[in-house]
């Protein structure tokens, strides 16, 4: 199973990457641009623990919606262009900010030439105020195969992740990258 992580790269990042080091596993970073740009030493040390960076867009605006093929692509190139200009990277992933993937978006993704990885668990970390309620919506869903969408900018997320993992480990999962479980090329 994969654990993803959206809407960083923030401080909270590095509380993320010490748990997830402590635990061995390598998770997937779905980064926005204008936070890569505000962070890339945080960027660069995701990548440095061995983790996947993927595309978020650049501004994660909350009219994603409604944003034209043009500016849609705008935003995939941009966040694409400060992820290569800060650690080298060329990013093949997108994940599309509330999971919006419209026939604009996949225009976009036609277009840009990126590919769409979305998740099979939500915890809601986001939304919901309660770790035990998100930790135990993410334990009842848990199967092999599974993709976890969580939040780096969100400081529950971390004791969320601790508990997550050592219920993983007590019951015998293996967390990987999300571009080893599906089979994709995260880097071109």
């Amino acid at each position: 199973m994969a654990i993803t992580f959206d809407d960083g790269p923030v401080e909270i990042t590095l509380e993320i990457l010490k748990v997830l080091a402590k635990y061995k596993c390598r998770a997937g970073f779905f980064c926005i641009g204008k936070n890569i740009a505000a962070q890339p030493k945080i960027f660069k040390e995701i990548i440095k623990a061995g983790h996947l960076v993927g595309n978020h867009t650049y501004t994660h605006t909350r009219k994603m919606g409604a944003l034209s093929v043009f500016r849609m692509i705008w935003e995939i190139q941009e966040c694409n262009k400060i992820a290569e200009e800060t650690a080298g990277i060329k990013m093949n992933l997108f994940r599309p900010p509330f999971g919006i993937v419209s026939p604009k978006t996949q225009k976009a993704l036609q277009e840009t030439g990126l590919q769409s990885v979305g998740w099979s668990i939500r915890s809601f970390d986001a939304v919901l105020s309660s770790e035990e309620i998100i930790l135990n919506r993410i334990k009842k869903r848990i199967k092999p195969g599974a993709v976890i969408l969580l939040h780096d900018n969100n400081a529950k997320t971390v004791k969320i992740l601790e508990q997550l993992l050592v219920f993983l480990e007590q019951n015998n999962y293996e967390v990987v990258r999300p571009d080893k479980l599906l089979k994709i090329n995260a880097y071109s």
